[in-house]
């Protein structure tokens, strides 16, 4: 993807929206892979995250009138995201409506994360393990790297809000890696 310039990326993305099949195609090959890491860090469940792909590359799709040759990847993150975001919330209100609730725990701790090389699982599942406001705000800062700002209007919420729920967010991260290290350790030592 690195390869390609913006001249080709605008050339590619207009005959997408003129309707040019095989560029719809190629543009979707091209983006795929990476709007599903995004649904995926943003949703937390594999299943979610493979219908939201498929909604993000149509919005990509419906949206290529848009594109105005800026960062093909940043246009189509920007995108993947809110989709993303917007079928959280669709989520979070179907399950609202069912009255299911979230019993994740919450011990508190706030010393540093242990190095990303000893965790007993991948970092995708403990995102999963976060409440979908807070997952959302962690993943689009540090994976994304969108400013405080930028999530508080994506987000539609107080830049306040955001840096809350980063701070949680993180706090809450290290208490699951640090709980699993500690089983790791506790029953690698009794064998």
């Amino acid at each position: 993807m690195s390869t390609v310039t913006q001249n080709e990326s605008l050339e590619l993305v207009s005959a997408a929206a003129a309707g040019d099949s095989n560029a719809q195609r190629l543009l979707v090959e091209r983006l795929r892979r990476r709007v599903h890491s995004i649904a995926l860090s943003i949703l937390g469940s594999a299943l979610d995250a493979e219908d939201t792909t498929q909604a993000i590359l149509m919005e990509i799709l419906s949206s290529a009138g848009t594109f105005r040759g800026e960062s093909l990847l940043g246009w189509a993150d920007r995108i993947a995201a809110r989709t993303a975001i917007r079928h959280a919330r669709q989520r979070r209100m179907r399950s609202m409506q069912c009255e299911v609730r979230d019993d994740l725990e919450n011990i508190g701790d706030a010393s540093p994360a242990p190095n990303f090389d000893q965790f007993p699982k991948k970092m995708v599942e403990y995102l999963a393990l976060l409440p979908e406001t807070r997952r959302v705000a962690v993943v689009l800062r540090h994976v994304m790297d969108y400013s405080v700002e930028e999530i508080a209007e994506m987000t539609e919420v107080s830049p306040n809000t955001v840096k809350d729920r980063l701070l949680h967010g993180r706090a809450q991260l290290r208490r699951l890696i640090r709980r699993d290290l500690s089983l790791t350790r506790t029953t690698g030592s009794q064998q």
